[in-house]
């Protein structure tokens, strides 16, 4: 990866992750756990929740091993996706995002032993879906994005010949990568 591409994951990352600690602060420090303030209506809410699981509540209980994970996918992020950054400034943004929300929750779970969440998403006078974070969310976004642009890469090498004849070189010029 160029160090400038280096350079773009670590501010994505630290962005990610200053916006984490600050919405969870906010939330901390003005709302009692279990407190609920509605957003839109009572669609979307900020509720403080409390959570030992995995994003969006999964595998609740499992601080320890959820640490070690988010430990292993914060090296596997670092180590391995250093090739795809490379590739583009979309990927390394991508790779920025999944990095700053891991290293967001992993905070949380080593300094507390849960994961704080806040947004509160459900249907009126229905069910409410797991709570969730600005980590959680950045994660998830950084994974479904990286995933679409891998597959949007792999598409355009393989594209078909062009009308001129020159497939191969319209091929090599639309996978070199863009600063």
């Amino acid at each position: 990866m160029s160090r400038r591409r280096a350079v773009l994951v670590a501010i994505v990352a630290a962005a990610v992750f200053v916006a984490d600690r600050i919405t969870k602060m906010v939330v901390e420090s003005n709302m009692p756990v279990g407190s609920s303030i509605d957003v839109a209506g009572p669609w979307i809410r900020i509720s403080h929740v409390t959570n030992t699981g995995a994003a969006f509540g999964l595998l609740p209980e499992r601080t320890t091993l959820l640490s070690i994970l988010s430990v292993g996918a914060v090296f596997a992020i670092v180590f391995y996706y250093r090739r795809l950054a490379a590739d583009s400034r979309l990927i390394a943004v991508t790779l920025g995002m999944q990095l700053g929300g891991a290293i967001g929750n992993l905070v949380d779970r080593i300094g507390q032993g849960y994961v704080v969440d806040f947004v509160d998403v459900g249907v009126p006078d229905g069910p409410r879906f797991w709570s969730f974070n600005v980590a959680d969310s950045s994660i998830v976004v950084g994974i479904i994005a990286v995933t679409v642009l891998l597959w949007w890469q792999e598409r355009a090498k393989g594209a078909p010949a062009a009308p001129n004849g020159n497939a191969s070189l319209e091929r090599a010029s639309s996978a070199q990568p863009r600063e």
